[in-house]
């Protein structure tokens, strides 16, 4: 084990200073590979870590052939050489580098083909990403995570140089959705998605839109589905979830891919079900607000309906209303969708169940003023969004309006 320990170090050190690796990239791929499920972490068996039984295959890979000092860098790392997470995280950080440099500009091409054949031998025999998806059912947090960003960062390179979508992801994602509430993964499938369509719309290339619909295409059809499903889960009815970081952390990355969603479809000039469910059925969402969930959660989704109306969703470009209308034939039909529900939601009583109360906080919620401890100040950017979201979804129905009698009749 401190052997491969020392093969890894080595080989991170080398690619921080982009020098070229001269052994064959199987050994590499060897010390690369992930050898067991991160439930094996917490079982007696951890230690049976199959590089431990081929430590004396590191003299084969030299790492020092090349004369650049990589010994002059100091990692700090507090990696312990015996303990198999640590080495684990440790090839998660390598593999994870290792995409980034293939898919940078600056790379000399000789190194970028050979960090390029190294994943290709990870992916097939080795099953990298059977490897990472399994460790979403782990208990560790940080494993998980890691293997989530390798994960994407994968997705996004296969995407971008062979214009294909994983298939083993795509079969795990679609599973997962369909079986949700029961699945316990469900959010790491959304961060991914929201991680993977970031690099998209990051990306210079030309082709965008096309490989931003070839990866979405698959989910399309499920996606109304799942959509209606989460909104469907009446936490009302549970005891107070607001302290649970599970369903906080799973709601807050629907609500980022919902809101990545949208801005692909301004930006890209797509009309997938995915990028218009928002609109087309907010109604059956509204009911969020009610919800014993954490401030945050509802704070994100106002302000999200509020970055819809106001075309300013993600990372969206200024644009006049004309020039949108232009771009996108929907969205004057999904506008009014979005500002008609909204509406009736209110007529029902909706702005008297929304709370304007909560724990401290400067992202909204109550700040204690000072001096007064006893005295809280309502959380004014609920009340700003809201309040605009009202004004805004008026003023849509009103220019919709046909004569003076239909907005009164839709007013009163």
């Amino acid at each position: 084990m401190e052997a491969s320990y020392q093969v890894l170090e080595q080989l991170y050190k080398k690619m921080l200073l982009g020098a070229p690796l001269e052994s064959d990239s199987q050994k590499y791929a060897f010390y690369l590979n992930l050898p067991f499920s991160a439930q094996e972490l917490s079982t007696s068996n951890f230690l049976k870590w199959p590089c431990v039984h081929h430590g004396n295959q590191a003299s084969s890979v030299n790492m020092d052939a090349v004369s650049t000092p990589v010994t002059s860098i100091n990692l700090k790392m507090n990696f312990q050489v015996n303990n198999p997470r640590d080495i684990m995280l440790l090839q998660l950080t390598v593999i994870k580098m290792m995409i980034t440099k293939i898919l940078s500009k600056k790379m000399e091409f000789g190194i970028k083909e050979k960090y390029s054949d190294i994943i290709e031998i990870l992916l097939k025999p080795y099953e990298l990403e059977s490897k990472l998806i399994t460790m979403f059912h782990g208990s560790d947090k940080l494993l998980s995570h890691m293997a989530a960003k390798c994960l994407a960062s994968l997705l996004y390179l296969q995407l971008r140089e062979k214009a294909v979508v994983n298939k083993t992801w795509t079969a795990f994602c679609l599973k997962t959705l369909s079986d949700y509430p029961e699945s316990n993964t469900a959010s790491y499938c959304l961060w991914i998605l929201t991680a993977v369509i970031k690099e998209i719309l990051k990306a210079t290339c030309l082709q965008k839109a096309e490989i931003l619909k070839q990866f979405l295409t698959s989910f399309d059809f499920l996606f109304e589905v799942f959509y209606c499903s989460v909104f469907s889960q009446h936490f009302e009815n549970y005891e107070d979830t607001s302290l649970n970081p599970k369903i906080t952390n799973f709601l807050i990355c629907f609500l980022e891919l919902l809101e990545i969603l949208i801005a692909s479809r301004i930006h890209l000039k797509l009309y997938l079900t995915c990028q218009r469910i928002f609109y087309l059925k907010i109604f059956c969402a509204l009911d969020i607000i009610t919800w014993p969930v954490h401030s945050l959660v509802k704070k994100k989704f106002i302000i999200l309906i509020k970055r819809c109306l106001l075309h300013k969703v993600g990372e969206c470009p200024k644009s006049s209303r004309s020039t949108l209308i232009e771009q996108d034939p929907y969205l004057d039909m999904d506008m009014l969708a979005l500002g008609n529900a909204f509406l009736q939601a209110v007529n029902l009583g909706w702005l008297k169940q929304l709370s304007v109360t909560g724990k401290p906080s400067h992202f909204g919620g109550n700040e204690v003023q000072p001096g007064n401890k006893s005295v809280v100040v309502p959380d004014l950017i609920v009340v700003r969004a809201s309040s605009l979201v009202l004004l805004k979804s008026l003023e849509i129905k009103v220019d919709n309006c046909m004569s003076a009698n239909e907005v009164k009749g839709n007013l009163s």
